[in-house]
Formats: C-alpha cells, sequence, structure tokens
C-alpha cells in the first residue's frame, strides 16, 4: 500500500487516517505500508498523533516505510521513529522539534526538565510562563501514565521565534470518555466528558488524583491568552484565546480501521511567552509553586549559583552568550529580582570577547547599572577572562553615552 501525504494542502490527522482507511478498503490483507510526506508541516499537533499512529501500526504488525522530502525536519523529528530514554546527553540538550516517547514517571521527568532548560536558554520569558509551561505538561504527561491505559505517550514541544510555544500530548489509550467509567459520573459523549474533565476537581478516582490537570491547563492557557485545542474519542473541543469554545467531530464517519487517534487523546496547546501568567490567581493567593530549577542552583545563603564551566553551548560563540544572558534573564524573573545570582568562571579557561559582549555586556544594558550591581556577582574569574568582560562592558556603556 503506498500513501502519498500532501501537507500543502492537507494537514490533519484525520487525512492522513483517512489514506490508510482508503488504501485498507481496496487490500485488506496488505500489510506493508509506504508512506511518503512530499511537504513539510512540522507542527506537534500534527506530527505527534500520526507517530503514535505509525507506532501503533507496528505494534499490530504492519511494516512501515516511510519517505521523507528533502527537507530533513521531518526526519530529526523522529515521526517514523520517535525518541526514547536514555539517549546521549546530546539529545536531552536539543530536546524541542522531536518526538518523545514515553511510559514512567522517570522519563517524564527527565524530560520536562530538559525542555524547561532548554527554554530558559532559548528566550526571555514573562512572569510565570516557565513555571506553567512545566506545571501543565508534568500534569498532562502523567495523566496519559494514570488514566489512559495506553503503552506509551507522545510528547513535542515547538519554541517558535515569535515567542510562542507549541505542546501536543498524544496517547493510544481509552480515551476521556472511557476513562470515567466505574466513576459516579454518568456521561453521554465524548463532548460530555470532556468539558467535564476541564472542571475542578473532577477525578475518576479519588484515591488516584484530585482532578485540577486538566481544569489547570485550561486556566493558565486562558489567563495566558493562550490557545488550547483536545481531542477524544473521536471529537474536538477547542478554545481561542478569546476564551471562545467550538466544538466538532471528525469528518471520517466510516472506520474502516479502528485506529488509536478515534480512541485515544490528543492535548494541543500553545502560550505565548510574552504574556505573564499569575498562578496564584489560578490557584489561590496562598499557592506556592516550588522551583526545583532554582532550588537546586540554591547555596545556604539563598544565592542562586551558575556555573559558567557546565554550560552546554559553552563560552565561545555570540550565540552561546545571548543563550547564557536568556538564562540569568529567566532565572532573575523566576526569583522576582530577589536573589543575588552568583556567575562562577571557576573552570573556565578563556571566553570568546564576542561571548562576554553578548552575556555580560548587553545583561548589564538590559538590567541596568544598579540592578545588575545588586543583583549580579562574578566570582572564580581569571584576570584575562575578567579583562575581556571589561572590556566588553566599557564599549557597551561608551554607546549610550
Amino acid at each position: 500500500m503506498n500513501i502519498t501525504i500532501d501537507w500543502l494542502t492537507k494537514t490533519t490527522i484525520q487525512y492522513f487516517i483517512k489514506k490508510i482507511n482508503d488504501g485498507l478498503s481496496i487490500n485488506r490483507m496488505d500489510r506493508c505500508i509506504e508512506i511518503n510526506f512530499n511537504a513539510t508541516a512540522p507542527f506537534p499537533e500534527n506530527l505527534v498523533p500520526i507517530c503514535g499512529v505509525i507506532d501503533y501500526l507496528k505494534e499490530i504488525g504492519f511494516r512501515i516505510k516511510v519517505l521523507y522530502p528533502k527537507d530533513s525536519r521531518l526526519l530529526q523529528s523522529g515521526l517514523s521513529n520517535p525518541y526514547k530514554l536514555p539517549l546521549n546527553d546530546y539529545d536531552l540538550l536539543s530536546p524541542t522539534n522531536r518526538i518523545w516517547r514515553y511510559n514512567t514517571p522517570e522519563e517524564v521527568f527527565k524530560i520536562v526538565s530538559a525542555f524547561v532548560n532548554h527554554l530558559n536558554n532559548k528566550i526571555v520569558c514573562a512572569k510565570g510562563v516557565v513555571e506553567s509551561f512545566e506545571w501543565t505538561i508534568n500534569e498532562i504527561m502523567d495523566n496519559v501514565i494514570q488514566h489512559s491505559q495506553s503503552k506509551y505517550g507522545y510528547i513535542m514541544c515547538t519554541v517558535y521565534s515569535n515567542s510562542h510555544i507549541s505542546v501536543a500530548i498524544f496517547d493510544n489509550g481509552i480515551g476521556i470518555l472511557q476513562s470515567f467509567k466505574g466513576s459516579k459520573y454518568r456521561l453521554r459523549s465524548p463532548f460530555d466528558a470532556i468539558e467535564l474533565a476541564m472542571r475542578e476537581n473532577t477525578t475518576r478516582d479519588p484515591k488516584i488524583g484530585q482532578g485540577n490537570g486538566m481544569w489547570g491547563m485550561k486556566k493558565i492557557v486562558n489567563n495566558n491568552k493562550g490557545v488550547l485545542s483536545i481531542t477524544s474519542s473521536g471529537v474536538n473541543i477547542s478554545i481561542d484565546e478569546h476564551d471562545t469554545v467550538l466544538k466538532h467531530e471528525l469528518k471520517d464517519k466510516s472506520i474502516r480501521m479502528k485506529t488509536p487517534y478515534h480512541l485515544g487523546t490528543l492535548v494541543d496547546f500553545q502560550f505565548n511567552c510574552n504574556n505573564e501568567i499569575c498562578l496564584s490567581d489560578i490557584f489561590g493567593k496562598n499557592y506556592e509553586y516550588t522551583n526545583l530549577t532554582l532550588e537546586n542552583l540554591e547555596d545556604n545563603q539563598n544565592r542562586i549559583n551558575v556555573k559558567i564551566s557546565q554550560f552546554s553551548f559553552g563560552c565561545a560563540t555570540r550565540l552561546a552568550g545571548e543563550s547564557a544572558r536568556n538564562l540569568v534573564l529567566n532565572y532573575l524573573v523566576q526569583s522576582n529580582y530577589s536573589q543575588i545570582i552568583i556567575l562562577d568562571f571557576s573552570g573556565v579557561s578563556i571566553i570568546a570577547s564576542s561571548f562576554a559582549d553578548e552575556f555580560i555586556g548587553k545583561l548589564l544594558q538590559e538590567c541596568g547599572f544598579i540592578q545588575f550591581n545588586n543583583l549580579i556577582r562574578i566570582t572564580n574569574i581569571s584576570k584575562e577572562n575578567m579583562s575581556i568582560i571589561n572590556r566588553s562592558v566599557m564599549q557597551r556603556i561608551s554607546e549610550n553615552d
């Protein structure tokens, strides 16, 4: 069976499944599928469920061959072979634009930590965005493990140049409607199930959880003026940045092969990194989020220690300096500008002038001299590296004179 997917005109998982069903209607005994993606649309909401369906087809005995266009982004995404732990350090250092398969809490922790670290380096986020991002993907990934009865979950995150984050999480499980089976709730349709799941304190079994994951996600996305889409058991509910709710059913009613997409769940949401998210407005004034990243960096004087030698991106390029500056600015935001940040240069032999300018020179410009002097400390640095930094700082200061 040969399937050609043209994402220049069709971009949905329904289109992909219809192509498979059309092929099976011609020859139900054909267990070989060749999929030709002749255009690239590397968006998480498209790639993640297709990856899950391909994985499912392999498990039930289909032999899958995927042909990619010259653009290598699809090949690197893991569309036909999702990334799995354990992997080498490089893969976890560049976790975005890749589909990850997981099925244990330990894998969830490592994947989420990799996403958070990458986001801190990639872009400066408004207050509450990184914490909300971490909370949300933790909750939804855990939902897959706790409720879906799926062998695996799949997740992909993309950070766009316009300061938007897009995340898609998919499972091959029983769907939200069936997950409420045996509970006190009597639901008539998958629409009812999705709407119920987004209410506060709604859970199938209070012994497993309090039922605030989907509700919290909806409130966070709404607080950020982001967008949210949930598809499960053949129906979809979408909520846009104006809090407008849209409902629709999948078009393909005559399913000849029950694929996971018609049973399982796809959660797709987008944040705007420039829009603040106030978690206390959502969870109450007494809510305190524990930022484990900062907590692990704190010393006994409550200062945040950043070891420059441990930067995965090094100290030799301007791009590395930008990542370092983004990281420190995000730490300042996340600490509410209330903790001193120690920049520890021990173990760093030499830094590039471009790195020093992009990191320290521009950091001083963005913070201002007084705030920089109050909150930033540079320690364990060689005379040579300090001279390079001083020169970069003086040049930046002279630009403003």
